[in-house]
């Protein structure tokens, strides 16, 4: 005897056996779709991090073009400049002192033909030992610019959309399968139809 199937049965059953060839189109379709919209929002973030990063850029451009070569610059002449001042000082403990040369007055008597005729005022040169006068160093040594601190930028997370791509092909699956265990109980009960009318 054959089972009578409501309409609703029998559209769920078309439902349940139709192609599958326009099952896996529309598959295609939401992967296409779900592609465009991650492709738009790696577009959107992209220019969220060029957005992000043009400050940084432009701040490292001047870094590397004014700011650092300026302070090696810098850097050099101050190392210039310490050099000859430890070159004074090396100078200065060889040879410590310099040798000056004094002269001191001294009243001598002068004598006359009649003894005393008064004095006189003698120079007397003489020699004596100074010490160099040490030079002074109060410069500091340039400082290093800042660089620049590049901004945090989270990176692309994708898992949005894996995650609704798992979810379409695990619909297909499970659609899939579904048709096929349909199909399996349509043909079962064709064949279970056809044995009882015999």
């Amino acid at each position: 005897m054959a089972t009578a199937f409501s309409p609703t049965e029998r559209m769920r059953l078309a439902r349940k056996t139709s192609s599958i060839d326009q099952l896996s189109k529309q598959f295609r379709q939401q992967v296409a779709a779900l592609t465009g919209e991650q492709e738009k929002a790696f577009s959107t973030y992209q220019a969220g991090v060029t957005e992000k990063m043009a400050p940084f850029e432009s701040a490292l451009a001047q870094y590397q073009t004014k700011d650092f070569p300026a302070y090696e610059a810098a850097t050099e002449a101050y190392k210039g400049r310490l050099k000859a001042y430890e070159a004074q000082l090396a100078e200065i403990r060889a040879n410590p002192t310099t040798t000056m040369t004094g002269y001191y007055q001294e009243k001598v008597p002068r004598w006359g033909l009649f003894g005393l005729a008064g004095y006189e005022t003698k120079v007397t040169p003489y020699q004596y030992e100074e010490p160099k006068p040490l030079p002074t160093f109060t410069e500091t040594a340039p400082k290093a610019p800042a660089a620049p601190a590049r901004p945090e930028i989270a990176a692309f997370s994708d898992e949005p959309f894996q995650a609704r791509r798992t979810a379409l092909e695990e619909g297909l699956q499970r659609e899939l399968g579904e048709r096929r265990s349909a199909r399996l109980a349509a043909v079962s009960r064709r064949s279970r139809n056809m044995l009882a009318g015999a």
